[in-house]
């Protein structure tokens, strides 16, 4: 499993030691949109993420700031089956989450499109595509960066979301 550097950032695969740092990322309530993750909830969700290296070859990374080692957010594609289209659900999936400290720094785009390199470069997809709430204009901006586009806009557990994809 491969381990990304940029200039700021480290990325690498999760593992379980990152528990303890990486739930609060999905505990927080702000960051998750008004409620967080129960402990429960955050492992599974860490266990998917660790599981789909073993199934796919590729999952969410760790990002970890490179000078200190702090856990920043996480990034990476997987599939996530959400039932929104059998597009989406034949897909890699991107996603990103960033702490509510390391917000507004770039981080962001610079973890997710290091990550996006690798995948291209290592597995050359046609397309990929990510599900954005519709009001998240930091994240929409965060995909445009990598080159992604709307494609559709749906409902996704009630919450309207833009659906964008990206060629390659």
């Amino acid at each position: 499993m491969p381990t990304i550097f940029t200039d700021r950032l480290i990325l690498r695969p999760q593992t379980i030691a990152d528990f303890a740092a990486w739930y609060p990322l999905y505990a927080d309530p702000v960051l998750m949109n008004g409620s967080g993750f129960t402990p429960e909830e955050g492992w599974n969700r860490l266990l998917r993420n660790i599981g789909h290296w073993t199934v796919f070859g590729y999952s969410i990374f760790t990002i970890r700031q490179k000078s200190n080692g702090a856990l920043l957010g996480e990034t990476g594609l997987a599939h996530f089956h959400r039932g929104i289209d059998e597009d989406a659900d034949n897909c890699a999936e991107a996603s990103w989450v960033i702490s509510q400290s390391a917000q507004h720094k770039g981080i962001a785009k610079e973890a997710a499109l290091a990550v996006h390199q690798w995948y291209v470069s290592t597995f050359l997809p046609s397309k990929t595509i990510c599900l954005i709430a519709k009001d998240n204009t930091a994240s929409r901006k965060v995909a445009e960066h990598i080159g992604y586009r709307i494609s559709a806009e749906c409902l996704y557990k009630g919450a309207e979301c833009l659906k964008l994809e990206c060629r390659w």
